[in-house]
Protein backbone atom coordinates (compact mmCIF):
# COMPACT_ATOMS: atom_id res chain seq x y z
CA UNK A 1 0.00 0.00 0.00
CA UNK A 2 3.11 2.14 0.77
CA UNK A 3 4.74 1.64 -2.68
CA UNK A 4 1.22 3.03 -4.70
CA UNK A 5 1.13 5.61 -2.30
CA UNK A 6 4.64 6.72 -2.81
CA UNK A 7 4.42 6.00 -7.05
CA UNK A 8 1.28 8.27 -6.54
CA UNK A 9 2.94 11.18 -4.97
CA UNK A 10 6.45 10.73 -6.72
CA UNK A 11 3.97 10.90 -10.24
CA UNK A 12 1.66 13.79 -9.00
CA UNK A 13 5.56 15.65 -8.19
CA UNK A 14 5.60 15.39 -12.15
CA UNK A 15 2.17 15.96 -13.17
CA UNK A 16 2.19 19.39 -10.85
CA UNK A 17 5.34 20.71 -13.58
CA UNK A 18 3.30 20.70 -16.41
CA UNK A 19 0.23 22.72 -17.11
CA UNK A 20 -0.90 20.19 -19.86
CA UNK A 21 -0.78 17.22 -17.78
CA UNK A 22 -2.81 19.01 -14.58
CA UNK A 23 -5.59 20.17 -17.36
CA UNK A 24 -5.90 16.62 -18.96
CA UNK A 25 -5.78 15.30 -15.52
CA UNK A 26 -8.48 17.63 -14.72
CA UNK A 27 -10.55 17.04 -17.78
CA UNK A 28 -10.29 13.14 -16.72
CA UNK A 29 -11.91 13.98 -12.98
CA UNK A 30 -14.79 15.67 -14.75
CA UNK A 31 -15.39 12.85 -16.96
CA UNK A 32 -15.28 10.28 -14.67
CA UNK A 33 -17.18 12.13 -11.86
CA UNK A 34 -20.17 11.91 -14.61
CA UNK A 35 -20.25 8.47 -15.49
CA UNK A 36 -20.18 8.00 -11.29
CA UNK A 37 -23.00 6.76 -8.84
CA UNK A 38 -24.91 8.39 -5.75
CA UNK A 39 -21.96 6.66 -3.77
CA UNK A 40 -19.92 10.35 -4.97
CA UNK A 41 -22.98 12.38 -3.72
CA UNK A 42 -20.91 13.19 -0.10
CA UNK A 43 -17.72 13.73 -1.59
CA UNK A 44 -18.76 15.45 -4.49
CA UNK A 45 -18.80 18.94 -3.98
CA UNK A 46 -15.78 19.22 -2.00
CA UNK A 47 -13.73 17.02 -4.94
CA UNK A 48 -14.79 19.90 -7.29
CA UNK A 49 -14.05 22.71 -5.36
CA UNK A 50 -10.42 20.75 -5.30
CA UNK A 51 -10.31 21.09 -8.75
CA UNK A 52 -10.90 24.95 -8.72
CA UNK A 53 -8.49 25.12 -6.16
CA UNK A 54 -6.03 22.88 -8.25
CA UNK A 55 -6.69 25.20 -11.58
CA UNK A 56 -6.82 28.51 -9.45
CA UNK A 57 -3.18 27.33 -8.25
CA UNK A 58 -2.00 26.07 -11.70
CA UNK A 59 -3.21 29.32 -12.82
CA UNK A 60 -1.07 31.03 -10.50
CA UNK A 61 -4.25 32.64 -9.37
CA UNK A 62 -4.28 31.65 -5.66
CA UNK A 63 -1.35 30.61 -3.77
CA UNK A 64 -2.26 30.41 -0.05
CA UNK A 65 -2.01 26.43 -0.56
CA UNK A 66 1.36 24.68 0.37
CA UNK A 67 2.97 22.78 -2.34
CA UNK A 68 2.95 19.46 -0.37
CA UNK A 69 -0.97 20.00 -0.35
CA UNK A 70 -1.34 20.91 -3.85
CA UNK A 71 0.64 17.19 -4.54
CA UNK A 72 -1.68 15.11 -2.04
CA UNK A 73 -4.76 16.65 -3.91
CA UNK A 74 -2.99 15.87 -7.78
CA UNK A 75 -2.00 12.36 -6.03
CA UNK A 76 -5.53 11.73 -4.96
CA UNK A 77 -6.99 12.68 -8.60
CA UNK A 78 -4.89 10.75 -10.29
CA UNK A 79 -5.99 7.68 -8.28
CA UNK A 80 -9.61 8.44 -8.50
CA UNK A 81 -9.24 8.56 -12.68
CA UNK A 82 -6.68 5.47 -12.59
CA UNK A 83 -9.65 2.48 -13.41
CA UNK A 84 -6.79 -0.29 -12.00
CA UNK A 85 -6.19 1.08 -8.88
CA UNK A 86 -6.64 -1.05 -5.53
CA UNK A 87 -10.41 -2.10 -6.34
CA UNK A 88 -10.75 -1.73 -10.13
CA UNK A 89 -13.34 0.39 -11.03
CA UNK A 90 -15.03 -2.21 -14.03
CA UNK A 91 -16.49 -3.99 -11.00
CA UNK A 92 -19.62 -2.35 -10.01
CA UNK A 93 -19.94 -0.32 -6.98
CA UNK A 94 -17.17 -1.72 -4.83
CA UNK A 95 -14.57 -0.36 -7.45
CA UNK A 96 -15.45 2.75 -6.01
CA UNK A 97 -15.26 2.08 -3.06
CA UNK A 98 -11.53 2.64 -2.74
CA UNK A 99 -11.42 6.05 -4.61
CA UNK A 100 -14.30 7.42 -2.38
CA UNK A 101 -12.01 6.37 1.05
CA UNK A 102 -8.69 8.04 -0.89
CA UNK A 103 -11.00 11.18 -1.55
CA UNK A 104 -12.98 11.14 1.62
CA UNK A 105 -9.30 11.15 3.05
CA UNK A 106 -7.93 14.03 1.07
CA UNK A 107 -10.85 16.16 1.77
CA UNK A 108 -10.86 15.54 5.63
CA UNK A 109 -7.24 16.01 5.82
CA UNK A 110 -7.73 19.35 3.66
CA UNK A 111 -11.15 20.30 4.88
CA UNK A 112 -9.47 23.84 6.08
CA UNK A 113 -7.80 24.30 2.92
CA UNK A 114 -11.01 23.87 1.14
CA UNK A 115 -13.06 26.32 3.08
CA UNK A 116 -10.25 29.36 3.26
CA UNK A 117 -9.84 28.56 -0.61
CA UNK A 118 -13.93 28.69 -1.09
CA UNK A 119 -13.87 31.95 0.92
CA UNK A 120 -10.92 33.19 -1.58
CA UNK A 121 -13.25 32.24 -4.55
CA UNK A 122 -16.01 34.13 -2.83
CA UNK A 123 -14.16 37.22 -2.05
CA UNK A 124 -13.03 37.04 -5.94
CA UNK A 125 -16.35 36.96 -7.28
CA UNK A 126 -17.70 39.95 -4.97
CA UNK A 127 -14.51 42.21 -6.13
Amino acid sequence: MQKIFDDLYKRAERTITSGTAVSELLDQVFLKVGETTELFYKVQDSMIALTRMLRAWMQGDYKNISTKSIIAVVAALIYFVNPLDLIPDFIPIIGQIDDIFILGYLIKMLNKEIERFMAWEKEQKAA
